[in-house]
Formats: structure tokens, sequence, C-alpha cells
């Protein structure tokens, strides 16, 4: 193998408490990346490069042998040392096209309404999925209703490097030891409702358990504001705690007159439908997995059908993410070079 020798352009800090084959290591990588060293480009022999840089030949041997097993530089036996035709150091040219694909992430999100601190977050649950060598946090969700279960489950799934579980909390209360239960996830979350009763069945475990703000989002606020007075509403949710909620959250003047609280499949019969104008019913994803919501007939005639979607409050969003990424950042928590 044949190529030009070049010029050394670094030296050995004395003071500095980084190894002098470790200085070696990247200054010889930085002249790669800086297009002062190209593939093909012998490096001095060991005995020169000690002389130059005033240290051991064993200091530059163990640089050069680093340097030939990461890719950067290959060794021929009586020819020397050079840089590989197959590095792949990553050169400023490239470095600079990653901050600009970077800043244009940045200002497309910014455009989407993510604020600063919401666009940092984002990233960095992303790199720390990759640095993590365990790659996963495992969440238990707890709810007294399933409605609000499958809500977290739909907006607590875009994040990367978790697993999801979901327990309804008269499930909880019912185990001999709740603890013993959940104390294999790494995060517990519920909402401010029902916070201290986890502290208080979990002790052990309540630096484990953070609380949400869940809301009806602003589309369904207006979709209830917005129903007529003179309307007959209904409403069917899965869970009776479900229905308090929609119930709650409705004027005093409009309240669903009739009630039903879905058992399975086939329990919506078009008795109970047949005088409705509006009907309020959970989330659409947690009607399509619950089953038994025939409404093709009511829609058919006239119907209208409001969904009734809970969300994370924002804050509490960024707080959960912020969470799972510390946690991510305390497993992989080791100096990558």
């Amino acid at each position: 193998m044949k190529g030009r020798t070049v010029d050394i352009s670094f030296a050995i800090d004395r003071e500095a408490k980084r190894a002098a084959y470790r200085q070696i290591m990247s200054g010889i990588t930085a002249m790669v990346r800086d297009g002062q060293l190209v593939p093909g480009d012998k490096l001095p022999s060991e005995r020169e490069l000690a002389l130059l840089l005033g240290t051991a030949r064993g200091t530059v041997k163990k640089a050069y042998d680093r340097l030939c097993t990461n890719g950067v530089a290959q060794s021929a036996v009586g020819s020397g040392t050079f840089i590989s035709m197959g590095q792949d150091v990553i050169t400023t040219n490239r470095k600079q096209q990653a901050v600009k694909s970077i800043e244009a992430l940045a200002d497309e999100l910014i455009g989407q309404g993510f604020s600063h601190r919401e666009i940092e977050t984002h990233f960095n649950l992303v790199m720390n999925k990759y640095k993590s060598r365990e790659g996963i946090v495992s969440i238990a969700v707890v709810d007294c209703s399933p409605e609000a279960l499958y809500t977290f489950e739909q907006q607590l799934g875009y994040i990367p490097g978790i697993s999801m579980e979901k327990v309804l909390l008269e499930a909880l209360r019912k185990e001999r030891s709740p603890s013993d239960m959940l104390s294999p996830y790494d995060l517990i979350v519920t909402t401010q409702t029902h916070y201290d009763e986890l502290c208080e069945l979990m002790p052990r475990l309540s630096g484990k358990i953070m609380q949400v703000v869940l809301s009806p989002d602003r589309q369904t606020v207006i979709e209830l504001a917005q129903i007529p007075k003179d309307r007959q509403v209904g409403s069917i949710c899965i869970s009776e705690i479900y229905m308090n909620v929609i119930s709650r959250f409705m004027t005093r003047d409009i309240q669903p007159r009739n009630k039903l609280i879905a058992g399975g499949p086939g329990s919506v019969r078009n008795e109970f439908l047949k005088d409705k104008d509006y009907l309020i019913l959970p989330p659409q994803h947690v009607v399509e997995n619950a089953g038994g919501f025939e409404l093709d007939d009511f829609k058919r005639r006239g119907g209208r059908i409001i969904y009734f979607n809970y969300q994370i409050e924002r804050g509490s969003l960024i707080h959960i993410e912020e969470r799972i990424s510390s946690i991510l950042k305390a497993r992989s928590g080791r100096d990558y070079e």
C-alpha cells in the first residue's frame, strides 16, 4: 500500500488529564474529519511520531492499534499504518449538513406549535433510546375506567422506547400486595384524582408514581356547547364511572336524558337509539376496541355522534416525557466517546 506521508498538526497536552494515546487518537481522527488526512494517507511510523510528540513509542503503538480496531486506520506489514479506505469518520462538511438538517426539523416543529422545551425533550427521548442499553421503559397506567386507560394508551403510545400496561384501579385495590404487582414497572402514571390513593396503597413505590391532568379536548367542549336545547341526547359508555365524567362536563341545560352502560357486543339496541338526536360516546378508538356499538342506522337517519375525548394536558405530557428521558439517561449514564 502506498500513500502520501503527511505532517501531524497536533501536540500532546501535558497538563490534560486525558491519556496521551487517547489524545493521539483524537488528533488523528480530527485531521480526518477536517480533510487534512484522507483515505490512503500514510501515518508517520511509531518511532517518528513518538519523537515528534515527545512520548513513548508504546503510546503511539497503542493509539495506532485502537485506530485500526475502530476502522479509522489500517496496518500493512512492512509498509506502515494508513488511513483506512473504509473509514467512516464524519467530515466537517457532513457535520455541517447534519446541523442544517436538525435546524430544518426544529424550524418545522416550531412551525407546528411545539415549544423549544418540547422539541428538546423529544430529541432527548429519541437519542436516549439509542444510547440506552436496556432500550425500554416500562410504564403502568392506572385509572378507574377502561375508557381513560385507552386514552392513556393512545396519547402515550407515540413515545419511543416504552412499553405500557393498563391497570384498572379496582383490580389493584383487590390485590393483596399492590406494590408487588407494580414494582417491576419503571413508572406508574395516574390522574390527580387517584394519586393520593395510589401513594397510600403502595408507599414504597411513591417515587415511581406521577400524577397527570386529564381534561376534555377543545373540539369536545365546542361540540357539547353547540347541542341545541330541544334535542334528545343519549350517552353510551363501557363504565358508569366514565358516564359520570361525561355528565359532569355537560351544561345544566343539556344533559343526557337517557344513559346506557354498554355491556358488550349487541348491547346497544335500536329502541335506545330511536328517539335520540345526539349520542355522546367515549373516544372513537375506545368504541372500536370495545365492540357492540352498532350505530349505522342511527347515523343514516341523521343522528349526530359526539366523541367525548379526554386528553393529557400539555404540561403533564411534557413531565411524563422528561421522566422517561431521565430514566433512559440514567441507564445509559456512561461516557460515550
